[in-house]
């Protein structure tokens, strides 16, 4: 056997202020950005990250959507109470890009976020308005930050599809410059493994 590798002496300290260089190491399951910073590794949940960029983006103030009109409105059939909050809170829903009027017993959709997909319209506007019917009434403020948060969602890149170089690095960026630490909802969007806690696994150290 060859003889055992040489583990060099620890780093520099960097100066105060000045963080260690960092690189994009990989991906790994179409979901977790691999990031190499030092003897420090991190793994960036891409989902997660980027739906508290989009979150951020939306609730800054003079926020404006990128809107698409619909060449073909698109026609919900929701429950009752559901249309109901929906048509109670237009102004609401248009201050995201949502353009929607009532159609006899259902709603037609003109206008939506350029970030949602055509497809994901119905499915959306059903989760708003569950989460407005829980609110919306009680708590305007509440009800604001719940559509921001499926708002955000529906925005983000997916876990376990294919995302580009750019889109990667775009994220890591935000994570590793500090902007970006917690999901909307309150959950860490990366986790560090230090070299020596990933030698101690292969009983290396």
């Amino acid at each position: 056997e060859g003889s055992a590798p040489q583990i060099s002496a620890p780093a520099e300290p960097e100066p105060e202020g000045e963080a260690a260089p960092w690189r994009i190491a990989g991906e790994v399951l179409d979901t977790y950005i691999i990031v190499e910073q030092g003897d420090t590794i991190l793994f960036i949940d891409k989902h997660a990250a980027h739906e508290r960029m989009n979150f951020d983006r939306m609730k800054a103030e003079g926020y404006t959507p990128m809107v698409q009109t619909l060449l073909t409105p698109v026609t919900l059939h929701p429950p009752a109470e559901e249309g109901a909050a929906l048509l109670a809170n237009l102004p609401l829903l248009e201050e995201f890009g949502f353009e929607v009027d009532q159609l006899g017993q259902d709603l037609a959709v003109r206008q939506a976020p350029f970030d949602v997909a055509v497809e994901d319209i119905p499915a959306t506007l059903e989760e708003i308005a569950q989460k407005l019917l829980t609110t919306g009434g009680a708590d305007p403020a509440a009800a604001r930050d719940e559509l921001l948060h499926t708002m955000a969602c529906k925005a983000a890149i997916k876990g376990g599809w294919k995302t580009s170089l750019q889109e990667l690095e775009r994220v890591a960026q935000a994570v590793m410059e500090g902007s970006v630490k917690y999901c909307p909802h309150g959950r860490p969007v990366a986790i560090e493994l230090t070299k020596k806690e990933l030698e101690k696994q292969f009983k290396r150290a």
